[in-house]
C-alpha cells in the first residue's frame, strides 16, 4: 500500500527537533571548536546538503546557521589578531564565511553632469 500523497514519513525530524538541534550546533559552535560551518553540522551527523535544504525552508534554522557562522568567524577572528593563526588564511577564512573588505567609492559631481566641465578652454591669440 502506498502512502497518501504529502506524507511526510520520511523526515527525520520534526521542524521543532531541528531548531534544537541546530541550538545544539551553535552552542558548541560557541566553545571554539569549529573551523568550518560544515564541520560544525557534520558534527552532529547532518549533512551539508541536508543543513543547507533545511535552513532554505524554514526561517528559524537560518538565523541559527548564521548565529553560528558568526560564532566561528568570531573564534578565527579573534585568534588571528592573537597570532594563534596564520593572519593570511584567517582573512581566507572569513572571506569563506561570507566576511568582506570595506571598500568604500564616493563619486559625486555636486549636481553637475558628469563630464560637462571642460579640461582645456581654448582661446583664440593673436597668432591665429
Amino acid at each position: 500500500m502506498a502512502a497518501e500523497k504529502g506524507n511526510r514519513y520520511a523526515e527525520r525530524h520534526s521542524v521543532k527537533e531541528w531548531i534544537e538541534l541546530f541550538e545544539k550546533v551553535y552552542e558548541k559552535a560557541l566553545t571554539g571548536k569549529y573551523l568550518r560551518l560544515a564541520e560544525a553540522y557534520m558534527d552532529f551527523d547532518i549533512r551539508p546538503s541536508t543543513y543547507k535544504f533545511l535552513v532554505n525552508q524554514h526561517k528559524e534554522l537560518a538565523s541559527i546557521k548564521e548565529d553560528t557562522k558568526e560564532a566561528i568567524a568570531n573564534k578565527i577572528n579573534k585568534k588571528g589578531l592573537n597570532g594563534d593563526f596564520n593572519p593570511a588564511m584567517s582573512i581566507w577564512r572569513l572571506k569563506q564565511l561570507g566576511e568582506e573588505d570595506v571598500t568604500k567609492t564616493d563619486v559625486t559631481t555636486k549636481g553637475k553632469e558628469i563630464n560637462n566641465t571642460p579640461i582645456v578652454n581654448f582661446v583664440k591669440s593673436e597668432n591665429d
